[in-house]
């Protein structure tokens, strides 16, 4: 549509010939740019005119001689709803030009009542109203186009009655319910074990606080009995005049699906952590038992019978005192190496590499088994107490899992530090095993949740006859840390 500074084209619909050259005198005394103005006196031909040219403005006399009164406007307004019409009376037919203003025509001007002040005011008035009603609509296309179109079920409710006005046609589908029984629900109605009492506490709510309002998880209803979980926004709009409430919702059931699920996992985990410490626990205690019975228990015993003996014979005395005295040593040793497997190594005073080379020390002892020690570029310092002692805890758990169940003969054990992980490997020359059937055992639990506590990572690789390859990969800096 031209804009006021621009030249404008009218089209005058009229068939009184000296009205006609009144509107024309009028309208070139105004300060208007005036261009064409096209005439015609019937209706049929105001449509073919409108049909081929430009115009910016009509003038409608409500009188002609193929139409009268306010079908004139409506039939012509059918042809050009988009352009601004003033309409030309006598003192008749005002009332006649007051309901065609309420249908939408700009305005009206009484013949012989107006010179070309107020022509030109009517004529700028009507313009601007129309470019003003235009962008509204245009407005409201583009409002309606997000709302239909939009991927997120959509609706608007009214404050007051809190039945939904307007759903989107996501909503449609995603709930199961048409538009139109939509008009019949409120959104209580698709809340599971929906208040409507609660409901109007929460919109009066929204009026005191708004304009927005996040309602947080909300548990929905769908037609068909399915239940699903969706995060809710609220806005407060206005809808034809009138206050509502445009509502919003997010489908984030997969995501609680998937939370749940890591939830159990984790309570799962736990419980095998827990269950496979108490294991470890009561089968340790069963083989202190048994080392302090079979072992410590005998020698102690058999020192007693000498001491018990050489109370009563003068003769073996000495001899006897000095075999218990051997035999006490001996139990004494047997306690000290049961104490120290089960006391927390001193890392802190010799370091965790010496610590290791211990417990290899005695592995290769007890059971003559080769082992490599291949320890490249770590620097102690930059390794906190708890994963030194995870380590070492692993390497030990290891080494126990291959004396009992590899056979091996040869055991290579590296640490090193790669990029923000240290690493260690435990490689063994053993009998392997079938990782598709084997279950993990105690020990592997075991090394699996210290490691886990640092959001490391384990790897096992084996297979019947090659061996075992065992990787742990600690951060170095970890937020997370074991529990005390």
């Amino acid at each position: 549509m031209s804009g006021i500074n621009t030249q404008l084209s009218f089209l005058v619909v009229e068939d009184n010939p000296g009205d006609i050259f009144l509107l024309k005198e009028f309208l070139h005394a105004t300060d208007l740019d005036i261009g064409n103005i096209f005439e015609v006196d019937r209706l049929s031909e105001a449509k073919r005119v409108l049909a081929g040219q430009n115009i910016d403005l009509v003038f409608l006399d409500l009188s002609l001689p193929d139409s009268f009164g306010l079908d004139s406007y409506i039939s012509l307004s059918a042809e050009a709803e988009h352009l601004p019409v003033i309409l030309l009376t006598g003192l008749s037919d005002t009332n006649v030009a007051l309901q065609a203003l309420s249908m939408g025509a700009q305005d009206y001007l009484v013949k012989g009542d107006f010179d070309e002040k107020l022509l030109s005011r009517a004529i700028r008035y009507s313009l601007e109203r129309k470019r003003n009603l235009q962008r509204l609509r245009e407005s409201e296309v583009r409002y309606r186009e997000l709302f239909n179109n939009n991927p997120m079920p959509m609706w608007v409710f009214d404050v007051y009655t809190m039945h939904f006005l307007e759903s989107n046609v996501a909503a449609v589908e995603h709930y199961g319910y048409t538009a139109e029984e939509f008009l019949q629900l409120t959104p209580a109605d698709i809340r599971r074990h929906g208040d409507l009492k609660a409901l109007k506490r929460e919109v009066a709510a929204l009026q005191r606080e708004g304009p927005v309002q996040q309602m947080g998880l909300l548990e929905h209803e769908r037609k068909n009995g399915d239940i699903i979980f969706v995060e809710m926004a609220w806005h407060n709009v206005d809808y034809m005049g009138h206050p509502a409430i445009l509502a919003v919702a997010n489908d984030v059931t997969e995501r609680i699906i998937l939370e749940n699920e890591l939830n159990e996992q984790r309570m799962t985990r736990q419980r095998q952590i827990t269950e496979a410490v108490i294991v470890a626990q009561e089968k340790e205690r069963t083989e202190i038992g048994k080392e302090l019975h079979d072992n410590v228990n005998q020698i102690l015993g058999a020192s007693n019978l000498y001491v018990n003996t050489a109370m009563t014979d003068d003769d073996m005395r000495q001899e006897l005192l000095e075999r218990s005295t051997e035999l006490i040593s001996r139990a004494i040793n047997e306690i000290r190496k049961i104490s120290k497997s089960l006391i927390t190594p001193g890392l802190r005073e010799i370091g965790l590499l010496e610590s290791i080379e211990d417990i290899t020390d005695d592995m290769k002892l007890a059971k003559g088994i080769h082992i490599q020690l291949d320890i490249h570029n770590i620097i102690e310092a930059e390794v906190d107490e708890q994963r030194k002692l995870t380590l070492f805890r692993i390497i030990q758990e290891q080494l126990n899992n291959i004396m009992k169940h590899a056979r091996a003969t040869e055991i290579m054990i590296r640490l090193s530090i790669e990029g923000e992980d240290i690493v260690l490997t435990v490689v063994d020359n053993g009998i392997g095993f079938d990782m598709s059937r084997h279950r993990k055992g105690v020990g592997i639990t075991n090394i699996i949740s210290r490691t886990e506590l640092f959001k490391g990572k384990v790897e096992i690789m084996s297979k019947p006859g090659d061996g075992c390859v065992l990787t742990v990969k600690l951060p170095l800096t970890s937020s997370a840390l074991p529990a005390q």
